[in-house]
């Protein structure tokens, strides 16, 4: 078998390499097709998380701020309740006033004007003995018969 003309050889291997590479244009554009879509949806994917993060940090400093203020006014409150149970006796200084009030009794003792009437009824008294004493037991008879009636 003869040779065939160069010409045509040529035009055969040259048709043969503008095939190989439609060939691989077309799967270069494929694969490059293929990628623009990974990358549409991997772009879609993170704006999506994006926003779903963001809305997550959002709730998180709205509860950080209120705690914040929670913990503000129990700080607050706590610094009251110090401040106020200074100014409460304790326990040690209530026990020596209460062994000085035994110690002392003060129900047990009297005003001056108290005093001056107690003397005057038991004079009063002892000035009625006397005069009971010195009546005769008819006219006792007769004042307690009188005191009676009533």
């Amino acid at each position: 078998m003869a040779n065939p003309n160069p010409a045509e050889e040529q035009a055969q291997q040259v048709s043969y390499l503008l095939s190989s590479f439609n060939t691989r244009l077309r799967e270069l554009e494929e694969r490059n097709k293929m990628i623009r879509e990974r990358v549409m949806l991997l772009s879609q994917n993170f704006i999506f998380l994006k926003e779903e993060s963001s809305g997550k940090l959002e709730e998180m400093k709205k509860q950080l701020n209120k705690l914040q203020t929670d913990m503000d006014k129990i700080k607050s409150t706590v610094q009251s309740l110090i401040s106020e149970t200074d100014k409460y006796t304790r326990k040690s200084e209530v026990l020596v006033i209460e062994r000085m009030l035994k110690d002392f009794q003060p129900l047990e003792f009297m005003r001056r004007k108290d005093v001056e009437e107690l003397i005057e009824k038991k004079l009063a008294k002892l000035k009625n003995q006397d005069k009971e004493e010195k009546e005769s037991p008819y006219q006792r008879d007769k004042n307690i018969n009188s005191n009676n009636i009533y």
